[in-house]
């Protein structure tokens, strides 16, 4: 079971993204407020709030003139990505709030970054959103900004991407086909959906990705076929872009709705064993209902630890 260990009030609007770090020690929180945010996951919100009611972050970064939709986090947390409506895709240094890299290549909202590259080393950022095309740039080549792969097969906005190992990126698009590039072998897999896809989600082994899709559904695919194994239902996500994960160690499907609930359920049954109320009393007044955007698993092995994301302007971090 779940319990909510403590609300941080991250931003004046809505929180978009949340990101745990490699190793789970901190967060990463985007919101409509143009802020992105460093959070220490176990103390919470360090500070008293501020002018505008937000708690105080360990660092905050501000280049985006629009809302953060998006980030990534590089394996070694040295560095992490971001982009938004405003176009641009942002290459942070963690410790000192510096831009390092900015890349202006789209003609639309980026709406999902990634890194990438040989053994995960973050040499390659992947981003993709409004204007169909997922994009790779090489971060080791300073003095180039220019994409060195253009993905181009989607029909419309692409909402979400995800790795599975270095060569297979998975992306999934509102004509509700996922299409899965294996770039070493110049292979495309297109899986009609029927629904725009709003998260994606592969198992370590990469043989299953968990989607979600504006039918207020979330499923299972096997990738060696495409078959689906599971189908994930009783949550209402019709409107946002709602982002589930795998949590457990890849025993449990979480996924919040439009309404402010937050559904856990067993992945090899599909059965529902938890549906988390949080508490929204410290947010933006008078928003009701509350959607929950986005939740994220803290990935190391063992631990038990969520953090989901709201319309109000609220981070919520959960234990088991």
């Amino acid at each position: 079971m779940y319990r909510e260990a403590h609300a941080i009030h991250a931003h004046s609007g809505a929180v978009h993204v949340v990101r745990f770090s490699a190793g789970g020690r901190y967060l990463l929180s985007g919101g409509s407020d143009q802020q992105i945010n460093l959070w220490n996951v176990k103390s919470g919100a360090p500070g008293p709030l501020d002018a505008k009611g937000r708690s105080q972050s360990i660092q905050k970064y501000s280049a985006h003139s629009y809302e953060v939709l998006c980030i990534d986090v590089a394996t070694d947390n040295s560095k992490f990505a971001s982009g938004g409506p405003d176009r641009n895709v942002f290459v942070w240094d963690v410790a000192s709030g510096n831009v390092l890299r900015r890349f202006n290549a789209h003609y639309g909202r980026v709406n999902d970054v990634r890194f990438a590259g040989a053994n995960n080393d973050g040499s390659v950022l992947l981003a993709a959103g409004s204007d169909t095309i997922v994009r790779a740039y090489d971060l080791r080549a300073h003095n180039s900004w220019k994409p060195i792969m253009e993905l181009d097969d989607a029909r419309d906005a692409i909402l979400t991407m995800a790795l599975s190992g270095t060569t297979t990126i998975h992306a999934g698009s509102v004509d509700g086909v996922m299409r899965t590039y294996d770039v070493r072998q110049g292979i495309l897999q297109s899986d009609v959906i029927d629904h725009p896809i709003t998260s994606i989600t592969p198992t370590q082994a990469g043989s299953a990705v968990l989607v979600s899709t504006l039918d207020s559904t979330a499923r299972l695919f096997d990738m060696t076929n495409g078959q689906e194994l599971q189908k994930f239902t009783g949550l209402t996500n019709t409107s946002f872009r709602c982002h589930s994960t795998l949590a457990d160690d890849e025993a449990t499907v979480v996924a919040g709705d439009e309404h402010g609930h937050i559904y856990a359920w067993d992945l090899l049954t599909a059965r529902r064993t938890e549906r988390l109320a949080p508490d929204y009393s410290a947010g933006r007044k008078g928003q009701t209902p509350v959607a929950v955007l986005w939740t994220d698993a803290n990935a190391e092995q063992g631990t038990k630890e969520l953090a989901t994301a709201s319309s109000n302007g609220l981070v919520h971090i959960w234990t088991g």
